[in-house]
This record gives structure tokens, sequence and C-alpha cells, in this order.
């Protein structure tokens, strides 16, 4: 049996097929439209010239493939307010109307600038994180040039005991010290800058966003 209907199938115009096709999609978006109309199918039917629902049924339903009354098509884009396109399904934007539009333009024109803004505030997050990164490196560097001279400063003691004797000996050792103090204290303050932007980004979804994207550029 599902060979012969297989086989009725080909046999078909495709002519026939593609008739066939757009009475079934017209028969769908009717039903969409009415509903989206809060219309039951007796009161669309009665709008319509109908004695009874039948006809509309047949319509929706798509049991009838041989054609849709072009009348009802037309008189169904007004009665629902909707596109003769939508109802053909050349197109899924079923509003229509000079408001509809300006509606729909006013809703892009806002996207696209909620777009911009996005962009604008994503560039400068890039830009403020750069200029975070160059300054970890460089408290990085110092850092570890404290710490370098403050070995320097203790081997050259353990191999020069009496240095700090020294004409300007007690000097260069605080000088060396304070610059080994200032470079932890930056250390400290660039990690609770960071624990901070990390608690920001944790309730701002665009942080989050940047966080993700610069993640998945590195």
């Amino acid at each position: 049996m599902i060979r012969n209907r297989l086989t009725t199938a080909r046999r078909q115009p495709a002519g026939k097929i593609e008739q066939a096709t757009i009475v079934k999609t017209i028969g769908q978006r009717m039903r969409q439209a009415r509903e989206l109309c809060n219309l039951s199918q007796v009161e669309a039917a009665r709008r319509f010239g109908y004695s009874n629902p039948s006809k509309l049924s047949k319509i929706e339903g798509a049991t009838d493939t041989n054609s849709v009354p072009l009348w009802i098509i037309v008189r169904a884009a007004s009665l629902y307010e909707v596109s003769i396109d939508f109802l053909f399904g050349a197109s899924d934007d079923w509003e229509t109307g000079a408001r509809m539009t300006q509606e729909r333009e006013v809703s892009q024109w806002m996207f696209n600038a909620w777009e911009a803004a996005r962009r604008r505030d994503m560039e400068i997050l890039r830009l403020i994180h750069n200029k975070v990164q160059a300054m970890d490196e460089s408290v990085a560097a110092m850092v570890a040039s404290g710490m370098e001279a403050q070995a320097a400063l203790t081997r050259f003691h353990e191999l020069n005991p009496g240095f700090i004797d020294m004409r300007a000996g007690s000097r260069l050792e605080g000088a060396i010290t304070r610059v080994k103090d200032a470079a932890d204290s930056a250390r400290a303050k660039m990690k609770r800058f960071r624990c901070e932007a990390s608690i920001a980004a944790t309730e701002t979804n665009q942080l989050k966003l940047f966080a993700q994207q610069n993640h998945h550029g590195s």
C-alpha cells in the first residue's frame, strides 16, 4: 500500500503538488491569523459571509487542495489585518499598516543604537583592560627589581660586614628597603584592584561578556 501511494505521488504533476502546498500554507496562515485576532471559527465564518463554519474549516484544514477562493484571501487580509504575503507564506511578518511599520522601524533604530553603545562600551573595556595589563606587568617588573635589589644588598652585607658603617651606607640600605616596600605595596594594590574588578564583573553582564570574549581571544 505504501508503495502504491508513493507511485501515485510520483505520477502527480509538479504543478498540482505545488498548488496543494500553497493551499495548505494558506490554510495554516489563515488559522494563525484568526487566532491572533482571538476570533472563533464560527465568528470568522460569519464575517466572511458563510452561514456555517464548515467551508472555512475546509480552507484552514486544506481538505480541498484544488483551490482557495481569491476573494476570501483578500477579505482575510483585511479582516485579520495581515499582509497577503503572510497568508501566502511569502513572509513571516504578519503585521501590516503604517503604524506597525513605524513601530518596527523605531524598534530597529533602538536595537541599532543599543548595539552601537554596546560596541562602544566593549571598546572602552578593551582599552581599560590593556592599560591594566600594562600596569600589572610594570608592577611585576618593579617587584622583581625590588626583590633583586634587596637580595643584592643582603649579599653585599654578608661579604662586607662593615658596610653599614661606611659613608652613605645606611642611606643606601634605607633607599633599597623603601623601594622594596613600595613594590610590595603596589603589588597588593593591584591584587585588590583585580579582586574588585572581578566582583564587578559578576554583577555586570557587559563585563562578563567582555571577559568571555577576552578569554576566547587569548
